[in-house]
């Protein structure tokens, strides 16, 4: 038996007017985007939080080498600073922070670079990073000129 044609298209507005399953469409849609965003805020958050604790073991490490008398000494206490630091870091290995000091005019800058391939959620991110080597430097005076 044939249904009708005005049957036919009554069932078809009947349909479209049905709202069941519709939550799953709409889910199927805006979960993807809520993933990512969650995702990027948590990649970012973490980068940003890698940063400032880089940034604070330099800063520390420049104020701790005031205490020295010449190169040698304001070195080893620098090491010492970040030794201590790499307990607070962060982010893993952070052994693998390199340490760089340098003296000029009456000036003391040391210098940390962290790799953000060895932390696991910089290494396995589909988001991309600006740069995968994070650096801070910080300068403080040790001589008047």
């Amino acid at each position: 038996m044939r249904k009708s044609p005005t049957l036919r298209f009554r069932s078809i507005a009947a349909l479209s007017r049905n709202q069941a399953g519709s939550a799953l469409v709409e889910a199927a849609f805006a979960l993807p985007l809520l993933i990512s965003l969650l995702f990027g805020i948590l990649v970012y958050g973490s980068w940003f939080m890698t940063a400032h604790s880089l940034q604070q073991a330099a800063n520390d490490a420049a104020r701790a080498a005031v205490a020295g008398l010449d190169a040698a000494e304001r070195r080893a206490l620098v090491d010492q600073s970040i030794a201590a630091s790499r307990a607070a870091f962060p982010a893993p290995a952070a052994q693998t922070i390199s340490i760089g000091t340098q003296e000029s005019g009456g000036y003391y800058r040391v210098t940390l670079s962290y790799n953000l391939n060895n932390a696991p959620i910089f290494a396995a991110t589909p988001i991309p990073l600006s740069n995968t080597t994070l650096q801070r430097s910080a300068v403080i005076r040790i001589a008047m000129p």
